[in-house]
């Protein structure tokens, strides 16, 4: 039994009502069109209160490109979806890597690492919010049945990537042989 099967066969015994609708609720906010542009409003906030405008590019521009990758990578692998009887949800197209995994990694990445480079409550508050929320949207749909473990692990570690990069370029100075300290 691979470990993906055990993982989804153990949640499946464990699910209760109030978790069923956490994470439904959860998967439904991320659906509608109106989400993105609604994070993408907060971030240009964020960017402007936080005189961050860099990191949030770096979110943006990362998000786009790790969910562009894993959509990508989902057509080339073709892996399938966990069977009905393990999912609470229906779930059409491939599975592997999760492209919420990558597009919720993506983002965070450079912001998390912008709030720790800033060594302040207020940067740590940033990362310990993103990576919680990055956190709860994998696990959510792993236990909804929509993706498998390694589907999400697979996705975080994608847009965890190429967030990472995202954040050492948008660091970059023309002219400068290093990156500059914040």
């Amino acid at each position: 039994m691979s470990v993906d099967l055990a993982v989804l066969e153990a949640i499946g015994r464990h699910r209760t009502g109030w978790a069923d609708a956490a994470t439904r609720g959860l998967m439904d906010a991320g659906q509608p069109a109106v989400t993105y542009v609604l994070a993408g409003l907060v971030a240009l906030a964020f960017a402007y209160a936080c005189r961050a405008w860099r990191p949030v590019a770096a979110a943006m521009v990362s998000s786009f490109v790790a969910t562009l990758l894993a959509e990508w990578l989902k057509e080339v692998i073709g892996r399938a979806r966990p069977p009905a009887d393990l999912a609470i949800v229906p779930a059409a197209g491939s599975a592997f890597p999760s492209s919420i995994g990558a597009l919720t990694a993506g983002a965070a990445v450079p912001l998390v690492l912008w709030g720790l480079r800033r060594a302040d409550r207020a940067g740590r508050v940033v990362a310990v919010l993103l990576g919680a929320g990055t956190l709860a949207v994998g696990a959510s749909m792993v236990y909804l049945g929509a993706h498998w473990l390694t589907d999400v692990l697979a996705g975080w570690l994608l847009g965890g990537a190429v967030g990472a990069l995202a954040h050492r370029v948008s660091r970059w100075t023309p002219g400068r042989r290093t990156a500059p300290a914040r």
